[in-house]
């Protein structure tokens, strides 16, 4: 009976969220729902999708008559007592970002075990530049230990419509494609070849897709904030000094100025500024700049570093408080932070210990040593570049190269 009363009221608040999905979430993207000949199967069943923009649960969910258990960065349960509380009565439940979370897996198997169909993204987080990232692996092992029905879903348009970094909506067009597999069909196939599948299905670069290109984005250009994501400047390789306004960007240091278009298509704006062409083309330059950094730096040569960084705690509803304000350097084997406010004594953590570096919120980098969580704010500057050092520190290129990590 309990059981039956809970899921009465995860229904009754399901369809109530999927109401405000059809009137104001589908219109606001414009979004289109291809390969519909596929019906979504009798719960309780897995849904995979790639990740694009902080919406993509609801415009994924709706799509489900049945109550789904979205799993998401534990971060967002963090926030005001509301937010936590709709969150939970949706069925969200939390999981670690950027590691491997045991709990959040056990959760997951004993929510399909009750009966409801469970959401995950495999990449852990929303797309950088529009590209599907390495996804974690161990999505497969839940696949093939439920034998339900796996529904793969793959979103277009919303990452130019809503990149991670703006607060401002770009109306063009969203399309949800999918695809069901049965339990016999997998059954019939291994771990190795569920994954490579999820994989397939889900990758997704809307800045490559032909469709998308041919496609108006029609609103506000994506340049207030982006300075959080792209760092370096392709004309000077001053770090730190981008800043968008209106539809352009720009850089202190060498005042370099391009126009960025619906699209994220750059075009020099004046003669200080080299071709860069579009947002995905100037994140691969970052991420060949920071590999040749590390790959050309000595061990103890500083590879990047920012002042005015906020070394932080954080509060169950979602505040940052600021424990210090100082210096953050990075070489190949120490992260170090030294106050400038005299708060706290200066600390170094060693390189090879650190794990778990993750972007959180847009302005926080967060990392763990020996269990123990590190936030560090950025007002201005960027917490990307930090994510790049570390992923390239380590083996993100071979994740890269195979498709998970």
């Amino acid at each position: 009976m309990k059981k039956a009363l809970m899921y009465f009221h995860r229904w009754w608040f399901w369809a109530f969220s999927r109401v405000f999905c059809f009137v104001y979430l589908r219109p606001k993207f414009n979004v289109e729902v291809r390969n519909t000949d596929q019906k979504i199967p009798r719960r309780p069943f897995i849904v995979v999708s790639n990740h694009g923009n902080f919406f993509d649960p609801w415009l994924i969910g709706h799509l489900s008559p049945y109550p789904l258990s979205i799993m998401m960065n534990e971060e967002g349960f963090r926030a005001p007592r509301f937010t936590q509380w709709y969150l939970r009565n949706i069925g969200a439940f939390p999981k670690k970002k950027g590691e491997s979370d045991v709990g959040a897996m056990k959760y997951t198997l004993k929510t399909l075990k009750d009966g409801y169909p469970v959401l995950i993204f495999p990449e852990g987080q929303t797309t950088w530049d529009g590209k599907t990232q390495p996804i974690y692996g161990g999505i497969e092992s839940i696949i093939k230990r439920s034998k339900l029905p796996l529904v793969m879903m793959r979103i277009t348009g919303n990452f130019l419509s809503k990149p991670w970094w703006s607060e401002s909506f770009r109306k063009g067009k969203v399309i949800i494609h999918r695809e069901i597999l049965s339990p016999d069909q997998l059954a019939a196939m291994s771990k190795e070849e569920i994954r490579d599948r999820v994989i397939r299905y889900i990758a997704n670069s809307d800045l490559e897709d032909e469709q998308m290109a041919q496609t108006p984005f029609v609103g506000e250009p994506a340049t207030v904030g982006l300075n959080r994501f792209m760092w370096m400047c392709k004309s000077c390789n001053a770090e730190d000094r981008i800043k968008g306004e209106g539809g352009t960007v720009s850089c202190g240091q060498c005042g370099a100025v391009w126009k960025l278009d619906t699209h994220f298509q750059m075009s020099p704006a004046n003669d200080k500024a080299v071709a860069v062409g579009n947002l995905l083309d100037w994140s691969n330059w970052h991420k060949t700049q920071v590999k040749d950094r590390l790959a050309n730096a000595s061990d103890t040569a500083l590879l990047t570093a920012n002042d005015g960084v906020h070394y932080c705690d954080v509060t169950d509803l979602g505040e940052y408080p600021t424990i210090s304000v100082g210096r953050l350097e990075l070489t190949k084997k120490t992260l170090s932070f030294v106050p400038s406010d005299g708060a706290i004594e200066p600390f170094t953590l060693p390189v090879d210990q650190v794990n778990d570096y993750v972007f959180q919120m847009k302005t926080i980098f967060e990392c763990r040593v020996k269990g123990k969580v590190y936030k560090f704010r950025f007002d201005d500057d960027s917490p990307m570049k930090w994510v790049y050092y570390f992923r390239y520190l380590n083996t993100y290129a071979e994740c890269e190269a195979r498709g998970y990590i």
